[in-house]
């Protein structure tokens, strides 16, 4: 008996993918420029760059994209409480 692969290979998650795209989410907003996604298919993670492409997210991006969450925090809570504007 012949076996459809085409029919065989689209039951699987990355070929899904690979034929019709991704579909992000957005899982983690580092600041206002930079946001983490995973895509609901395949659990690909991926992180914008300084153009705003989407790249793959590896250990050295996810520690950079924690550095900046943190120092966005610290600085919301530094003007939010030290640097008030009087009115």
């Amino acid at each position: 008996m012949k076996t459809n692969y085409l029919t065989e290979g689209m039951v699987k998650k990355n070929y899904r993918c690979s034929l019709l795209g991704h579909h992000y989410i957005e899982t983690k907003k580092v600041n206002t420029h930079f946001s983490e996604y995973e895509c609901t298919v395949c659990k690909m993670q991926v992180t914008n760059d300084t153009r705003g492409h989407k790249i793959t997210l590896t250990n050295q991006l996810k520690e950079i994209n924690e550095t900046l969450f943190y120092l966005n925090l610290k600085k919301q809570f530094l003007s939010k409480f030290y640097f008030k504007k009087e009115q």
